[in-house]
């Protein structure tokens, strides 16, 4: 009868330390679980703080950049006072880009407007220039700001060939005005200046795409990518050509380099529009290269299908 009490008792022992050591091993499990969760969350939240740090330190950069950049203009407005881009007079205390004199004189592009490329068309029942009405374009749409005429067009080339940058400013807030009411149908994702052949940046020491494209991305909001596309080759004067001869003459004169975004929305930013052969012979590149929509804005456009551009240009 003990004996058989004291095997009772050993079992019930034995059952005992069995389930504690099922307990403990399942404790430990939990544990290590528990631990190995902990260190996968701190992992996550150590990413989480680098990724907000790294986008502090880039907002910091940019901030600083911004900072130094007005100090350097107003620097440069007293040593050089700012002209008005017009009559190239010293603008007076109050005045912006252009004097008050010069204000009505602007050609600002008013009334109705070609539904694509933006430029003045003949009266409001015309959907198109006369220039659409007859040309196939790669791009969807357009804007400008002025029109290329008179002191304008004077203007337009002291900033390009008398290193007139100080003109810049006042040229690019112009620019964004006009696409103000495109921003919210177009819905741009990045923009993309004009390029130029790097022997003739060489010479002339800026790209003035470049320089109001920069602006107008810090005045919307929306990237700017100098290095995707790029001039593969110098190409003869377009200002005799007419525009099947300009688009020949332009043909296989621009690339892209590296990694394209497919199925993106572009805006691209150049200084002059007349016949559209460069910005259409751009958008077909880019078209080749998986653009979604295409979207221009220029400081100035040509006024009908007669006009034609007649700068020195080569690209």
């Amino acid at each position: 009868m003990n004996s058989r009490n004291d095997r009772s008792n050993k079992t019930d022992r034995n059952n005992r330390d069995c389930g504690n050591g099922e307990c403990s091993r399942s404790d430990r499990i939990g544990r290590d679980n528990k631990g190995r969760g902990n260190d996968e969350c701190g992992g996550n939240d150590r990413i989480g703080e680098k990724k907000n740090r790294d986008r502090e330190a880039a907002a910091s950069g940019r901030a600083a950049k911004d900072r130094l950049q007005r100090a350097g203009e107003r620097l440069l407005n007293v040593l050089y006072p700012p002209r008005c881009v017009l009559c190239d007079e010293v603008l007076r205390r109050g005045e912006h880009g252009c004097c008050r004199d010069c204000l009505a004189a602007l050609p600002r592009i008013r009334g109705p407007v070609c539904m694509k490329c933006g430029g003045p068309a003949e009266n409001e029942r015309a959907e198109y220039c006369e220039n659409c009405r007859t040309q196939e374009h790669w791009f969807d749409r357009g804007a400008a700001a002025f029109t290329y005429t008179g002191a304008m067009r004077q203007a337009v080339r002291r900033m390009k060939f008398s290193n007139r940058r100080d003109y810049i400013p006042f040229f690019a807030e112009s620019m964004a005005q006009a696409l103000e009411r495109w921003l919210p149908v177009w819905r741009p994702e990045l923009i993309l200046p004009v390029p130029m052949h790097p022997a003739r940046r060489r010479r002339r020491g800026y790209n003035q795409a470049e320089l109001l494209a920069e602006r107008i991305g810090r005045m919307t909001g929306i990237p700017v990518r100098k290095d995707l596309l790029c001039c593969t080759r110098a190409v003869k004067q377009q200002k005799e050509l007419g525009r099947r001869e300009r688009l020949r003459n332009l043909r296989g004169s621009f690339g892209v380099q590296g990694a394209f975004p497919k199925g993106s929305r572009i805006l691209l930013v150049d200084d002059v529009c007349t016949t559209g052969s460069t910005l259409d012979e751009i958008s077909r590149v880019l078209r080749a290269h998986g653009a979604d929509r295409l979207f221009f804005i220029v400081l100035c456009t040509g006024k009908g299908k007669k006009t034609v551009c007649t700068d020195n240009k080569m690209w």
